[in-house]
């Protein structure tokens, strides 16, 4: 096991004040979708940060840590929440945006650019250690796949609510 740090300091508090915060910003913004809705779009960040966590920073991979060590901490949980804001925030303005066909494409560039920032203060802070030669660069597609997943999600979401 590999030990990075042993404090409660910037990386702790980077997840704990993002939670914080974008849930406070989901509560006062506007309601756009229904409870149901709501959850499904918030959980689907949650599973989207586990899924690749869980696939490319575990062994046969490994190729980084979340936070003070390489194994899972309760901090690591939290963590992942974190991702359900960004997701839920990121269906509200497609939403609220009307963003369709060829505007779709710039939104995703967009917040895929957002998300490689948020994983380089990450870094910066603590919240990720790359490992095996990992370069933030690789997270880009990620991103991209990810989030047109979500709008693909987004859409069947909606397709059913209409029938």
């Amino acid at each position: 096991m590999k030990v990075y740090d042993t404090a409660f300091n910037e990386n702790e508090w980077f997840v704990v004040i993002s939670i914080i915060v974008m849930n406070a910003a989901i509560w006062f913004a506007p309601k756009a979708f229904s409870k149901l809705e709501a959850i499904g779009y918030y959980i689907f960040g949650i599973y989207i940060g586990l899924f690749y966590d869980h696939t490319i920073s575990i062994k046969p991979w490994d190729y980084y840590d979340v936070n003070d060590t390489s194994s899972y901490q309760f901090i690591d949980f939290l963590s992942y929440i974190m991702y359900g804001p960004y997701s839920y925030f990121f269906i509200y303005f497609y939403q609220k945006w009307n963003i369709r066909r060829m505007k779709i494409i710039p939104y995703i560039l967009v917040w895929s650019a957002l998300s490689l920032l948020m994983e380089w203060i990450g870094l910066k802070v603590g919240l990720f250690h790359f490992d095996k030669g990992y370069n933030m660069h690789w997270s880009f597609p990620i991103y991209l796949f990810s989030q047109s997943l979500m709008i693909i999600f987004y859409n069947l979401s909606v397709k059913q609510r209409g029938s």
